[in-house]
């Protein structure tokens, strides 16, 4: 008795389990490397390469055991070891990677393969041992029966689960518990898959020895010994045909899945909910593609017409969503965050979903042209998943460093539908059993769709594949001065209410007073400052400030298309970044802050809008603090920027996170009115009239065209009047709370406190005046400690 409903189950809880790694994983070397895409491709390739091996060298051993069922059970209880262990794993390759950095900075790609030798050292045990998991239960479950069925089946269930621990993971568990437990958890559901895959193992067969015999080979075997079906099978088996769309299907899914992602997140501030929902959505279409397959899997007479019908299908999708949904986006405030969330989940109902859905019935049918041979079934489940995983892995590599800048993300949707469509035309060559009529129809209709995305894409008038950015600011009535998209973003300089930045869709602060200030303010608290840091570029108002203010000044952007829009904002910007105190560097700037072996006298920070980002939390984080004062000077200043958005009492969180690391700390409000100063250092500070005046002295600080003040009398007045709370009142007035940390990263992870939990009022001058005058109130009758 196989009882191969609760296996289905188990491996719903292994599929849970996977995602869950997947999502933290990501999050915990993001953090080790860095969050640059080449770092990202990095741990996507380790993760993708893992699981390639574990399947192939799975599906062999798979085929060697007498009890697959038990292997599949011991290769998930040894998972549960490694991944506990994963967190130590990786700070031991974060100090092994600190060693390499000071020597590598200046050779990125040796640097880029030192990450890549790290990243497989740190996901190799984990991902080979999760790889080997689907065809051991692939063997068992099929037996004697057709592979298809079972792998479609198994393959479902897996997806199944990765949807639940996506969900989980992205939408509750890492807001809840941080990502150390939600981690843990994950690895309680792999755990659970173990023992209760032994003890179904040992209730229907007792324990018996795991390794056995080795079985014959195939040209061991008389063919006269096989099941007439077995031999029909192996006559109409096609390997290579099947490994060939199994490698496609990787490569076509998960680029989609990186475009999508990239494009629906226009205008949203790339909220981490965005990349959760389109995954979700992602892996709902391939369940029901799976299950749909499973289904119809006896009714497939030609699987390869219907694999050929199927690549058309999801051509047609990708290019027709992309023109008629996805490029006419809606306008968005991502400020409100269910409102941002239904506007990114009707596209992608709309168009990931659907396309999913027929990529969920391609690979699954791939393994119907595999022979059904019971002595092999795990081997053949192996290849096809290690195949699809090389697709993959080159998805995650090829497009985003190589296809995306070169042509966009629009016009790499077109050509990776080209991909899908020339399989199709292979496929309909191949189909061979299939009527005339039907190759005709399904290869015309390749050719057709194919010759109109050509035309588009070299249509001298302009293509149809339209980033949604450009859509929204002409939308809004704007000019674009330039636009470009590199493996990071896209990024677009224009013009709308003024010149304004922006970065995958999302506008950036304006040429205000407020950026001009970032640097200035930290000097007027340490006039003797000589040497600056800048983390994230924006329009280069901090940098350019404080590069004129005669500071040896890093500016440290993750996106390389940002610094050069520089010149769209200030006509004296070539002269600014070839000016020899300046210097501008690519790359992350937590990584940077760090790694570097550079200390500074000022260390600026400005986040990128809005407060709740993807991302922002590594830069507004304990430990980035901490980094920061490590590499501060004696006396050193460190500002972090934080523009308005939120309720107040996560502001406080935010305050309280920066009090943590410096003892003595300003919070001031933007004169501008976009946000507020934090300033800390670890020696007494203050702003004083002849400190102010003196560096407003100096040659080329001048206003913005929003400065409430123009003159140095007015500024000596205003500046201090900015100040909300310093010295003992920055503690009485915050309290004991949460601290925003790399294991909670509250800033990203927000939906159910906004939704249940967070009475608090929306943050507001005003607000925080009410917060100190009733603590003072308090103070002055005693109920607030002195």
């Amino acid at each position: 008795m196989r009882r191969s409903g609760l296996v289905l189950a188990i491996f719903v809880l292994s599929g849970a389990a996977g995602l869950v790694y997947e999502v933290v994983w990501s999050r915990q070397l993001v953090l080790v490397f860095g969050n640059t895409t080449q770092a990202v491709a990095t741990i996507l390739t380790g993760f993708f390469g893992g699981m390639a091996v574990g399947s192939f060298v799975g599906g062999r051993l798979a085929d060697r055991v007498r009890s697959p069922l038990r292997l599949y059970g011991l290769l998930e209880l040894v998972l549960v070891a490694v991944v506990v262990l994963t967190p130590v794993t990786f700070r031991l390759l974060h100090e092994v990677y600190r060693a390499a950095f000071g020597s590598l900075e200046t050779q990125p790609g040796l640097l880029a393969l030192v990450r890549f030798g790290l990243a497989i050292l740190a996901l190799a045990p984990a991902t080979v041992l999760m790889g080997a998991t689907l065809p051991a239960l692939t063997r068992h479950l099929s037996g004697d029966q057709h592979l298809s069925r079972a792998f479609a089946r198994l393959y479902a269930a897996n997806t199944f689960g990765a949807i639940i621990g996506t969900i989980a993971a992205g939408f509750f568990l890492i807001e809840l518990l941080g990502l150390t437990a939600t981690l843990l958890v994950g690895a309680t559901c792999s755990a659970i898959a173990g023992f209760v895959a032994l003890a179904i193992d040992r209730q229907t067969s007792g324990w018996q020895r795991t390794i056995g015999p080795a079985p014959r080979r195939f040209d061991d075997v008389d063919p006269a010994d096989e099941p007439d079906r077995t031999r029909e099978s192996r006559r109409r088996a096609r390997p290579a045909l099947a490994l060939l769309v199994a490698f496609v299907s990787g490569l076509t899914s998960l680029g989609f899945q990186t475009l999508w992602t990239r494009l629906l997140s226009s205008g949203t501030g790339n909220s981490t909910y965005v990349f959760s929902s389109i995954l979700a959505i992602f892996l709902i279409g391939l369940v029901l593609g799976a299950v749909t397959f499973a289904y119809l899997r006896p009714r497939i007479t030609q699987p390869v017409l219907f694999l050929a019908f199927a690549q058309l299908a999801v051509a047609l999708i990708t290019v027709g969503g992309l023109v008629l949904v996805i490029a006419q986006p809606d306008r968005l405030d991502p400020s409100k965050a269910l409102e941002t969330l239904w506007a990114i989940l009707r596209p992608a109902v709309l168009v990931v979903l659907p396309a999913t859905y027929v990529m969920g019935l391609s690979f699954p049918a791939s393994s119907s042209l595999l022979a059904d041979d019971p002595r092999r079934i795990a081997t053949f489940a192996g290849r096809l998943l290690a195949a699809n995983t090389a697709g993959a892995i080159v998805g995650t590599f090829v497009i985003p460093f190589f296809l995306i800048p070169a042509i966009g993300s629009p016009s790499a949707v077109a050509v990776i539908a080209l991909v899908n469509l020339a399989l199709a035309g292979a496929l309909v060559v191949a189909a061979t059993d299939a009527t005339v009529l039907s190759r005709a129809v399904t290869a015309i209709g390749s050719a057709v769709v194919a010759l109109a995305i050509i035309v588009s894409l070299l249509s001298p008038a302009g293509s149809r594949f339209v980033d949604p950015s450009v859509s929204r600011i002409f939308a809004a009535n704007g000019t674009i001065f330039q636009s470009a998209e590199d493996e990071i973003a896209s990024v677009q300089a224009g013009h709308t209410i003024g010149e304004q930045l922006w970065v995958t869709g999302t506008a950036m602060t304006l040429l205000t007073v407020d950026a001009k200030l970032m640097p200035i303010l930290p000097l007027m608290l340490r006039p003797d400052s000589k040497t600056a840091a800048t983390v994230a570029f924006g329009m280069g108002s901090a940098f350019r400030a404080a590069v004129i203010a005669g500071l040896e000044t890093d500016a440290v952007e993750l996106v390389p298309s940002v610094p050069k829009m520089f010149h769209w904002f200030y006509p004296d910007a070539d002269a600014i970044v070839s000016a020899p105190n300046a210097r501008v560097i690519v790359t992350d700037g937590r990584n940077h802050l760090e790694l570097t072996g550079k200390t500074y006298d000022i260390i600026v920070t400005d986040p990128p809008p809005p407060i709740e980002s993807s991302g922002a939390a590594v830069i507004s984080s304990l430990e980035y603090y901490q980094a920061g004062a490590a590499h501060l000077n004696a006396g050193g200043v460190m500002m972090q920027w934080t523009p308005y958005g939120g309720t107040v009492d996560e502001f406080l969180d935010h305050i309280r996170t920066f009090r943590a690391v410096f003892p003595n700390v300003i919070v001031a409000f933007g004169p501008g009115g976009y946000g507020f100063f934090l300033i800390g250092s670890g020696d007494p500070f203050a702003f004083t009239d002849t400190d102010i005046r003196n560096v407003l002295a100096r040659p080329g600080i001048s206003s913005a065209y929003d400065s409430p003040e123009k003159t140095a009398d007015g500024w000596a007045t205003k500046i201090p009047s900015l100040v909300w709370i310093q010295g003992a009142d920055v503690d009485r007035i915050v309290g004991s709370g949460p601290l925003i940390t790399d294991d909670h990263p509250l800033p990203e992870y927000f939906l159910l406190r906004r939704l249940f939990g967070d009475h608090s009022p929306k943050l507001s001058p005003g607000e925080l005046m009410k917060l100190s005058a009733q603590t003072h109130r308090e103070l002055a009758i005693g109920t607030v400690p002195h």
